[in-house]
C-alpha cells in the first residue's frame, strides 16, 4: 500500500510539474540557439564554438575545460544558408564562424560576421566580417576588423590575416611574443605547416620571408605584374607551386627564384589547351608529381549577321536540353581539364580532354582513374549517369578501357594499388599492377546493397568504412555488420563476427582523429564502432581490432543518438554530442574508455520551461502484411484517458529519427515538438513501395499505422490531419482521393498529374523530370506510353471529385523541383469543383522556403489551420475572406535561390 502511495504521489508531483510548463510557440523560436564550429584544443584545456540564435546576433564561447569559466565574445550574426547549387550533388553547408587554436592550445583565433544592426544597412555600408584572437591564459581578445581570412598552422606560433580593405593588408602575428609585422597591397598568401616560411603575392611580385626574422628583406621569388593565385604546398612542405600569368611556378623553399615549371608553350600540353586558374593545383603524396588545371582555347562565338535575334534552339539531338546547358553555362565555362607535371622528368602531360573530362589521381599520382559520359549524356534525363571507365597512366599517358556505361566510379586506395567500386550488388576491386578485378563480396552470406530500396533504379551499397594502412584489407558493411576483405577477393572475414546481425545493431566505423589527408586504418589499433539499433535506435560505442579474434566490446549503450565523436589532438579526450528528441544535442566530453560523459554547453535552458514532448517506436503491419514502424510524439504531460488530435507526418521512412532531436524553427512543414507541446499526438509512420503503385504503397501503410494508434485508445478518430512536402506533400494528395479519414490535410508542392510532371522541368538543375518517374523517387517504374493506367491512376488530378477533406496547399511560382503549375492544376480541379482549398504561394521562393519572414507566416497559418479543424479554436480571417490582390502590399520581389532538391526523407522536420 505504502508503495502504490508513493507510486501515485510520484505521478502527481510529474503532472503538477508538467502542467506549470507552458505550450511553445513559433514565436520562441527566435531565440532559440544551435552549436556550430566546436573544436576542442589539442591538450583538451579548452573548448570553444559557436553560439547562434535564429534571429539575432550570436556569440564564440570559449570554456576553461579545466575551471569552467567561460568567455562570450560577439561574433555578429550568423548568415542565412547558401542558395543550392545545382551543379553539387551534396548541398553547401550554412557558414559559421571558422575556429582555430594554436599548436600550443595557448591561443584560439575565430571569425566573426555582421552584427544585425549593420545589416540593416546598404550592403556598400555595411562593415566586413571580423577576426577575434584570444589568449586562453588570461582569456583577453583583440578583435580585427575587416577580415578577409586568416591562417594559423597546425604546427606554428603564428597567425596571418588578410583585410579586406582597399589595401589588402596582410598582418602576421608572433602569438606568443605579440610581435606584428603588416605588409601592403597582397592578393593571397600562404603559411607553411610550421608557420616559419609566408610567401605572399601582390599585384606586382612573389615573395617569401621567414616569420622567425623578418626584419631583413623579403626573398623575391618572382618580379613581375600579373594575378598570382592558388599558393600550395606539397606534403613534406620542401616545395610551392602557384599560378599566374598563363604559368605554373615551382619553389624549392630554397635562396632563390621561383622557376617556371608550365607554361603554354611546354611540350606535352594538350593541342588547343591553355593553363588557366579556375581549377585546383595538387601535389601527389610523395610530391614527386604536380596536378594543374588547363581550358579550352575556345574562340568566341561570331555574332550572327543582319538583325539579332533572341532565342534558343531546342534540338532533338542536344546532349542536353536548353534549361540544364543555361543552369550549368557558368561550371562549363569554368570548365578544367587535368594535366600533370612529372618533377624528376621535367614533364608535362595532358590527362583530361574532351574525350575522358574526369581525371582522379591516386596518391601517387602515377595512375587516375578516367570517366567519358559523353554517349550517355542525353540518358541522365530518363535514367541515371553512366560513363565508360578508364585507368589512365599519367607517365605515359596511356588509357586503358576498364567498362562501358557504368555507373559511380572507382575510389582509390590510400597506397594507390587498388580501386574499388560497387556494381549496385557486390564489391569489386582492381589490382591497378595486373589489371585483375576480384569480386570481394559475392558469395558471403550478407548482401552489401540497401535491402530496403524499393525504387526502381538500382540499389546503393551500404558503405565502406576504409583501409588498413598497410593495403591488406577494405572494410565493407551489409547492413548489420563491417567486413575485413582482402583486396584480391580471396579471404574475408565478418569482422563485428556477427554481432550486429544477432543483436539487429548496425555497425559503422569511426575516425575520431582528423587528418588533412588520411593514409587508412593503423591495423595495430583499435577500430571505434559507432553502432545503432535498427530495432529501437538506441546508440553506443564498441571497439573492433582488425585480424582480432574476439567480439565487439561495448563501451557505451542508450537510448539516446550519439555523435561520431573527435578527438584531441595530443589528449584522451573525445568531444561529441548526445541528444534525443527532448534532450539537445549539448556538447559532451568523453575519453576512450566512455565510462563517463561531461556535458560542457548549455545552449538551450529555456526548453525545461516548455512542455516538450516525449518519442517512442510502434511496431505495425502494413496491409500487405509487411512489418514496419513508426515514430510517435506525445505530450510531456501526455494523459492516456483523454483523448487527442493526431497529426500524421509523412516522406518515406521516418521512424529512425525517433531518437533525433528537432530543432523548433519555422519551415514549410509542422515542427513536431511545438504541435506536440501545443497538446497534438503526432505520427511519422514508414512507408514501403511497390514499384508502379506509389500511392496505393502510401495508403497501405499510413492507414494501418493511424489504425493501430487508434487501437490505443488516446486518439480522437474525428480530429486527424496529415501534412507533408513535396513527395509527402504528393502521397496526401492521392490518399485524399481515396479516403474521408482526414479532417484536415495540408500538402505542400505536389505532383497532381503525372503525366504533364513527366515532362515538367525541375528548373533548378534544369533537367526533365522524366528520371524521377522511370527510375527513382515517383516509382512508376516506366514511360507514359509503357504505363498509361499507372501514369492516370496515381495522378490526384483525375479523381480531384472524391476529395471533401479541407485542404491547405503551399506551392511557390519560382519552385525549382516541382513545377508550380501542378499546385495549380490540383487547385484548380478543386475550385472547380467547388472543395474546399487553400493554396499559399510564396512570390519568388523556390521549393522549400528560404526567407525567414516566409517561413514564419506559412508556419502561423499552417498551425491555424490545424487548430481551427483538429482545436476547435477560431477560423482565422484569411481562412474567412481571403486576400485580394488590391490588398497586397507593394514590395520589392524576393529574391529567388537556384536548385534545391526535394526534401531529404532523412530530415526530422
Amino acid at each position: 500500500m505504502r508503495a502504490l502511495s508513493l507510486f501515485v504521489c510520484c505521478a502527481l508531483l510529474t503532472t503538477l510539474s508538467a502542467q506549470t510548463k507552458r505550450p511553445m510557440s513559433y514565436a520562441d523560436t527566435d531565440a532559440w540557439k544551435s552549436i556550430s564550429g566546436q573544436k576542442i584544443s589539442p591538450n583538451a584545456k579548452f573548448l570553444a564554438y559557436g553560439l547562434f540564435p535564429q534571429e539575432g546576433d550570436g556569440n564564440v564561447v570559449i570554456r576553461n575545460l579545466d575551471t569552467g569559466a567561460e568567455l562570450y565574445e560577439p561574433a555578429g550574426a550568423r548568415p542565412a544558408p547558401p542558395a543550392p547549387d545545382p551543379e553539387r550533388e551534396t548541398p553547401l553547408p550554412q557558414r559559421t564562424t571558422q575556429i582555430t587554436f594554436s599548436n600550443d592550445s595557448r591561443f584560439v583565433a575565430f571569425t566573426t560576421f555582421p552584427n544585425q544592426e549593420e545589416l540593416k544597412k546598404k550592403a556598400s555600408e555595411q562593415s566586413k566580417g571580423g577576426l577575434v584572437l584570444v589568449d586562453t591564459a588570461t582569456m583577453t581578445p583583440q578583435r580585427f576588423t575587416e577580415i578577409k581570412n586568416y591562417q594559423l598552422p597546425a604546427e606554428s606560433g603564428i597567425l596571418a590575416f588578410l583585410k579586406d580593405n582597399k589595401e589588402k593588408t596582410l598582418t602576421v602575428l608572433r602569438l606568443n611574443g605579440n610581435q606584428q609585422k603588416t605588409i601592403p597591397g597582397v592578393v593571397d598568401y600562404t603559411l607553411s605547416k610550421d608557420g616559419q616560411t609566408l610567401v605572399y603575392a601582390t599585384a606586382d611580385a612573389v615573395l617569401a620571408m621567414t616569420t622567425t626574422n623578418w626584419e631583413g628583406n623579403p626573398l623575391e621569388l618572382l618580379n613581375a605584374k600579373g594575378k598570382y593565385s592558388k599558393l600550395t604546398w606539397d606534403e613534406k612542405q620542401s616545395q610551392l607551386a602557384f599560378l599566374g600569368n598563363d604559368t605554373v611556378y615551382l619553389w624549392d623553399r630554397k635562396p632563390g627564384a621561383a622557376r617556371v615549371a608550365v607554361s603554354n608553350s611546354s611540350p606535352g600540353l594538350g593541342a588547343g589547351f591553355k593553363l588557366t586558374e579556375k581549377g585546383t593545383l595538387s601535389f601527389s603524396r610523395d610530391g614527386a608529381h604536380l596536378f594543374f588545371p588547363t581550358a579550352l582555347n575556345r574562340p568566341r562565338p561570331k555574332p550572327e549577321d543582319g538583325e539579332k535575334a533572341n532565342y534558343d534552339l531546342w534540338h532533338w539531338k542536344d546532349e542536353s536540353i536548353q534549361p540544364m546547358q543555361k543552369m550549368r553555362i557558368g561550371a562549363d565555362r569554368a570548365r578544367n581539364y587535368r594535366a600533370v607535371l612529372h618533377l624528376a622528368e621535367n614533364r608535362v602531360l595532358q590527362l583530361a580532354n574532351l574525350e575522358v573530362q574526369e581525371i582522379t589521381p591516386n596518391e601517387n599520382g602515377q595512375y587516375a582513374f578516367g570517366l567519358d559520359d559523353r554517349a550517355y549524356r542525353s540518358i541522365t534525363e530518363y535514367d541515371t549517369k553512366y560513363a565508360d571507365q578508364y585507368l589512365i597512366n599519367t607517365l605515359t599517358g596511356e588509357r586503358k578501357l576498364l567498362g562501358k556505361q557504368r555507373s559511380g566510379n572507382y575510389s582509390w586506395s590510400p597506397d594507390g594499388k587498388y580501386g574499388l567500386r560497387f556494381d549496385s550488388k557486390d564489391w569489386l576491386c582492381l589490382n591497378v599492377a595486373t589489371g585483375q578485378e576480384s569480386n570481394l563480396t559475392a558469395g558471403l552470406n550478407a548482401n552489401f546493397y540497401n535491402e530496403d530500396y524499393d525504387a526502381p533504379g538500382k540499389p546503393g551499397a551500404y558503405g565502406a568504412g576504409g583501409w588498413s594502412r598497410d593495403g591488406k584489407y577494405v572494410l565493407l558493411y551489409d547492413r548489420f555488420d563491417v567486413w575485413q576483405n582482402a583486396p584480391d577477393g580471396r579471404q574475408a572475414k565478418n569482422l563485428t563476427d556477427g554481432v550486429g546481425r544477432k543483436r539487429a545493431i548496425q555497425f559503422r566505423i569511426v575516425r575520431p582523429e582528423t587528418e588533412e589527408r588520411p593514409e587508412g586504418f593503423d591495423p595495430a589499433k583499435p577500430l571505434l564502432l559507432r553502432a545503432e539499433s535498427i530495432e529501437t535506435r538506441e546508440t553506443g560505442f564498441f571497439i573492433d581490432t582488425i585480424d582480432g579474434t574476439a567480439e565487439p566490446r561495448q563501451l557505451i549503450w542508450s537510448n539516446k543518438n550519439f555523435t561520431a565523436p573527435v578527438k584531441a589532438k595530443n589528449a584522451d579526450v573525445f568531444l561529441l554530442t548526445q541528444s534525443s528528441f527532448r534532450e539537445y544535442p549539448d556538447l559532451t566530453l568523453t575519453n576512450s574508455d566512455m565510462r563517463t560523459f561531461q556535458k560542457v554547453s548549455d545552449a538551450n535552458p529555456q526548453i525545461a520551461g516548455f512542455n516538450w514532448g516525449n518519442s517512442e517506436l510502434m511496431n505495425f503491419r502494413s496491409n500487405d502484411g509487411q512489418a514496419l514502424k513508426a515514430a510517435v510524439y506525445k505530450p510531456e504531460d501526455f494523459n492516456p484517458t483523454k483523448k487527442y488530435p493526431l497529426l500524421i507526418y509523412i516522406y518515406e521512412r521516418l521512424s529512425q529519427n525517433v531518437n533525433t532531436f528537432a530543432e523548433p524553427r519555422p519551415t514549410n512543414s509542422i515542427n513536431i515538438p511545438i504541435y506536440v507541446s501545443n497538446g497534438y499526438i503526432v505520427l511519422t509512420p514508414d512507408i514501403s513501395y511497390r514499384v508502379g503503385y506509389p500511392g496505393d504503397s502510401a495508403m497501405n501503410c499510413v492507414l494501418p499505422a493511424i489504425q493501430k494508434l487508434i487501437e490505443e485508445g488516446y486518439i480522437d478518430e474525428t480530429r486527424i490531419g496529415i501534412q507533408g512536402h513535396s513527395w509527402g506533400g504528393y502521397q496526401i494528395a492521392y490518399m485524399v482521393t481515396r479516403t474521408n479519414l482526414f479532417k484536415a490535410a495540408a500538402p505542400g508542392a505536389i505532383v497532381a498529374n503525372m503525366f504533364s510532371a513527366y515532362n515538367g522541368i525541375r528548373w533548378g538543375p534544369g533537367i526533365p523530370r522524366q528520371f524521377q518517374y522511370e527510375r527513382t523517387q515517383s516509382r512508376i517504374g516506366g514511360t507514359p506510353w509503357q504505363y498509361p493506367l499507372r501514369f492516370i491512376e496515381n495522378s490526384p488530378v483525375f479523381r480531384a471529385d472524391q476529395v471533401k477533406t479541407p485542404l491547405l496547399m503551399m506551392h511557390n511560382d519560382a519552385d525549382d523541383a516541382v513545377p508550380w503549375y501542378q499546385g495549380i492544376e490540383f487547385y484548380l480541379s478543386l475550385r472547380r469543383l467547388n472543395k474546399e482549398v487553400y493554396m499559399f504561394n510564396y512570390n519568388g521562393e523556390p521549393h522549400n522556403l528560404r526567407i525567414r519572414a516566409n517561413q514564419k507566416h506559412y508556419s502561423a497559418r499552417l498551425k491555424e489551420f490545424f487548430d481551427y479543424n483538429l482545436m476547435s479554436q477560431p477560423k482565422p480571417e484569411w481562412m474567412e475572406k481571403g486576400r485580394s490582390f488590391l490588398e497586397k502590399e507593394p514590395t520589392a520581389p524576393a529574391r529567388s535561390s537556384t536548385a534545391t532538391e526535394d526534401e531529404d526523407p532523412d530530415e526530422l522536420p
